[in-house]
């Protein structure tokens, strides 16, 4: 089994329990402060990962779904060790260069951003103009994933389900520093939404994960859904 089949196996496991956008975030955002790699990760990594992978998950999912994740993922410690490649010598570290201000990315500069949502480009844009909104407010690292996170799932959501949208990032100081964030759309509306917030109802194209997620994410969660369409306002506080 290779380092990418093991990162694959992972990555299954947090999608029987969240979306795919949200499983892949989760385990990009664990790895990262571990130092490991997809192209290095052996089960010698495991524990210290599913350590830190079990709270990290935890914005994603109903309490009582908690035991069943840590079960699946602690029975990936009965791989084999002698199927994973041994970690090969760590390289010197590669010199960093400065960062290249993007052009397609809008400038937030402590004013409100206004995003359409007609792609999956359009939905990558909203997810790291989010994260750049938080750090310019001093956000620290989780809590801009957050942000990112929830707002990388209502893009998807209103792609999926109401054929585009539209996404307001406000950023705020006073009294507090926080962002918050309006999404809107005209697609048919939420169908048993009370339920999908409460964690007690996943529909079969899983639109309940991202909604549910965002919500657990959020400080502030209010949505309004109807057969004219969907508004949801949430706050992350920083």
């Amino acid at each position: 089994m290779s380092p990418d089949e093991l990162h694959t196996r992972l990555l299954c496991v947090l999608q029987g329990f969240m979306s795919e956008t949200a499983a892949r975030l989760v385990l990009r955002g664990t790895m990262e402060p571990l130092k490991l790699s997809v192209t290095t990760l052996t089960v010698v990594d495991l524990p210290r990962l599913i350590d830190a992978l079990e709270p990290a998950s935890r914005h994603f999912m109903h309490p009582a779904q908690r035991p069943r994740l840590a079960l699946e993922l602690k029975e990936l410690l009965n791989t084999p060790l002698r199927r994973l490649p041994s970690r090969p010598p760590t390289p010197p570290p590669a010199p960093v260069a400065p960062p290249l201000a993007s052009p397609e990315m809008p400038r937030t500069a402590g004013r409100p951003v206004m995003l359409n949502i007609h792609s999956e480009a359009d939905a990558s844009t909203a997810r790291f103009t989010a994260r750049s909104l938080c750090e310019e407010l001093g956000g620290k690292g989780f809590e801009c994933q957050k942000v990112a996170t929830a707002v990388s799932e209502l893009a998807r959501n209103q792609l999926a389900y109401a054929g585009g949208g539209s996404i307001q990032l406000h950023p705020e100081r006073t009294p507090r520093r926080l962002i918050r964030v309006l999404a809107q759309d005209q697609g048919q509306g939420i169908a048993n939404v009370t339920l999908v917030l409460s964690g007690a109802y996943r529909s079969k194209t899983g639109l309940g994960l991202g909604l549910l997620g965002v919500k657990r994410l959020s400080d502030r969660f209010e949505v309004r859904t109807g057969p004219t369409g969907t508004h949801v306002e949430f706050e992350v506080w920083l």
